[in-house]
């Protein structure tokens, strides 16, 4: 579910089962295999459930496909490592964000990589005609895939002496010719814009280029997530060293240079450091470039080097790289586990309301990024599917927009449909797998704004002064200068409802959570203010974002409600927690 109900792919799901046909966007064809078998589940009227575990499963199906075609069927078993490496020494957020258009690209590279390193020299026959169109396939998949085929080429090149091979460079022509081709048809937007958005930075953030936030972020990855990435660079490059040769000192600066420059090129294409799945997407090329050296030389070195125990060393060195980085991709899955949460938790609260439509405001939801679910445009195909995968007559969607006045307008029209493209008539969702009534009703907003004015706010907090916070769960150890969070039930008598959550106001209502120490003194750590989520028409469970202290001990753990800028609620949780 942390896979097949978020973000792009949700909205591809919705597509393909409404069109039954497949959802190509800007020519990027490398994503027709992904389709195959969750078409084929539609065409057979299989249930959603079934259909959001098959979109999930075609991706480790597609790329297990690709490795064992390369290892067993092209019979080349090091080619076939850089399946894996593409997808696993960068990746860790990526798993849970699986139609990465780069990712597939970079998989039919590899494919048409294990067929080109196996024939020496090139012939021009039909079986180059094929490895010709997987080139084509795989460079119009995303702008980025030219540059791990342009490494793989020359690293080829370089390591198999292939000077008078004129097949190969064949290969070479028809690569950039597919580049410059694909520059000049598909149509510019944000995510086809690297060549002249690049050019454009290069030119005005000269010479500061080091001092870009992407650096920063990137640099810090390197420490971190992508650790795997300077330590088989450090490896290789004493590798190629201790060989003292001409040809390992030039694989050296081939590798050092394309690393180098491809983190150049995606840094200053993105200057800001966006969205980080989005961003580790686009690093992921960095896995084939350190990937390709590992595979067909340093592993093959270490299993050459002490006789019979080389093997064991090699697959010794495999297996524990492929284990850590598997474990990187467990450990993020919180935030995707805890994003599913709360989309059945809003689905459930939204049970009480006679809509099936509903707008949230984004300033409210999940202020603080607890959860991995921004940006927040998929979520009307993400509770869809969430709320209907069982049954049909259930479906309901939250739209979580970040233009409330636009949207509401929009969602006065009975009867509508609205997502981020499109707007539809209820008639035209596929009542197989989602049916919702055709009725007057209008989109419901989930957030209204308190009392303006102090006058009114006055009696307002008065009237709610029976509202109630409870304490749901909180972790067992809270440890000294950590970030957690705690889960919180918040309530209000019925005559005394809603509890309005709008942000649009002098004066809103948030959640302020703090540590206070003996006699109820404040600590050294800034307490954290958060909106409601939603207006609390019945009990509604809310993360609150916690900051422990900075020494350990006894305190005092304080949530309470209060308006912005006037004053506090007589509403307030204490509990007494110890810090480690």
């Amino acid at each position: 579910m942390e896979r097949a109900v978020y973000s792009d792919l949700a909205g591809h799901v919705f597509t393909n089962i409404r069109t039954k046909a497949m959802f190509i966007q800007n020519r990027r064809f490398a994503q027709a295999p992904t389709q195959v078998l969750p078409l084929l589940g539609i065409w057979a009227n299989a249930s959603l459930d079934l259909l959001l575990r098959l979109f999930s499963s075609s991706f480790i199906l597609y790329y297990l496909i690709v490795y064992l075609l390369s290892a067993y069927w092209l019979r080349n078993e090091r080619a076939a490592l850089l399946m894996p490496f593409s997808l696993v020494l960068i990746a860790s957020r990526t798993f849970y964000w699986p139609q990465s258009e780069l990712a597939q690209a970079m998989a039919i590279l590899v494919l048409a990589h294990a067929g080109i390193s196996r024939r020496t020299p090139l012939a021009f026959n039909f079986t180059t005609l094929v490895l010709a169109l997987l080139i084509v396939t795989g460079i119009f998949g995303h702008p980025l895939a030219v540059f791990p085929f342009l490494f793989l080429w020359a690293y080829e090149w370089l390591l198999r002496r292939r000077w008078r091979d004129w097949g190969y460079y064949s290969l070479l022509a028809v690569g950039l010719l597919t580049y410059v081709f694909r520059s000049a048809s598909v149509p510019a937007g944000s995510y086809e814009d690297v060549g002249s958005a690049f050019s454009t930075n290069l030119r005005m953030l000269f010479p500061h280029y080091l001092s870009l936030p992407s650096f920063g972020d990137f640099w810090h990855l390197c420490r971190t997530n992508f650790v795997a990435i300077p330590v088989i660079l450090l490896v290789l490059t004493g590798y190629y060293l201790w060989q003292r040769s001409w040809p390992a000192t030039l694989r050296l600066l081939l590798v050092w240079g394309a690393v180098s420059s491809y983190a150049f090129i995606v840094n200053v294409w993105r200057p800001e450091f966006g969205e980080s799945t989005y961003m580790e997407n686009l690093y992921l090329p960095l896995g084939i470039l350190v990937g390709a050296p590992l595979a067909f030389e340093l592993l093959p070195a270490l299993e050459g080097s002490l006789g019979r125990r080389g093997p064991w060393l090699a697959a010794g060195v495999l297996a524990l790289l492929l284990t850590g980085r598997l474990a990187a991709v467990y450990q993020v899955h919180d935030t995707y586990t805890g994003y599913q949460h709360w989309l059945q938790r809003v689905l459930a609260y939204t049970h009480q309301f006679p809509e099936r439509r509903f707008f949230l405001d984004d300033v409210n939801a999940d202020p603080t990024r607890l959860r991995a679910g921004w940006p927040w445009w998929s979520t009307p195909y993400e509770t869809l599917l969430l709320s209907a995968r069982q049954q049909p007559n259930s479906a309901r969607s939250v739209y979580v927009c970040n233009d409330m006045p636009h949207f509401t307008e929009l969602g006065k029209q009975p009867g509508l449909f609205v997502a981020p493209f499109e707007q539809l008539p209820l008639q035209e969702l596929p009542a197989r797998y989602f049916r919702m009534p055709d009725t007057q009703l209008a989109y419901r907003l989930l957030n209204s704004d308190p009392p303006a004015d102090t006058l009114a706010l006055g009696p307002y907090i008065a009237s709610r002064r029976q509202a109630h916070i409870e304490l749901v769960a909180i972790p067992e150890t809270l440890k000294k200068d950590h970030q957690r969070t705690a889960l919180v039930r918040i309530s209000a008598p019925a005559a005394a409802m809603p509890l309005h959550s709008g942000l649009h106001t002098d004066h809103p209502t948030l959640v302020r959570s703090r540590f206070l120490g003996a006699g109820d003194w404040p600590t050294d750590v800034p307490s954290v203010e958060v909106p409601l989520e939603v207006d609390v028409w019945q009990p509604w469970l809310q993360d609150i974002p916690l900051s422990c202290p900075s020494k350990p001990g006894s305190y005092t753990l304080e949530i309470s409600l209060f308006s912005k800028g006037y004053r506090d609620w007589p509403v307030q949780l204490r509990v007494p927690v110890e810090v480690k």
